[in-house]
């Protein structure tokens, strides 16, 4: 069986010194109502770092990301189905967001509102791969 790989981005922004967090729309099939970082799959001919950058600009309505590197590459299964999640870390100096129709709601979202509003998988790849003291020693 062959896994589907998806790019997913962990949004920092320095001036307000969190990260972006959507919430899936209510009447997503897959996850409705859970907070993610947006991503999505890679399109034909996209290579990851191409696929995130639309997949924020998409979702989010952000341009000025900067990707600055793969965060982490985990492996899940949704459904019946392998996906390979590929994560990266971006960061952007925009506060607004332009949601489409994919989610209903936003944070920027401290360290504590990250571990109460995202699913464990995620906070559990997140303290394996050092996610957060990336963040917490950010001084430049």
């Amino acid at each position: 069986m062959n896994a589907q790989i998806v790019v997913k981005s962990i949004i920092f922004n320095k001036n307000c010194n969190r990260i972006l967090l959507l919430q899936r729309s209510s009447n997503d099939p897959t996850g409705a109502n859970t907070w993610e970082g947006s991503g999505g799959n890679i399109e034909c001919g996209e290579t990851p770092e191409e696929a995130i950058k639309r997949e924020i600009r998409e979702e989010a309505g952000i341009t000025d990301i900067t990707v600055k590197k793969i965060a982490y590459v985990s492996l899940v299964k949704i459904g019946d189905k392998p996906h390979l999640i590929i994560a990266y870390i971006c960061e952007s100096q925009t506060e607004t967001v332009t949601l489409s129709n994919e989610h209903g709601a936003f944070m920027w979202a401290d360290k504590e509102a990250c571990k109460v509003m995202l699913p464990k998988a995620i906070i559990d790849d997140f303290d394996k791969n050092g996610i957060f003291e990336l963040f917490c020693n950010n001084t430049d």
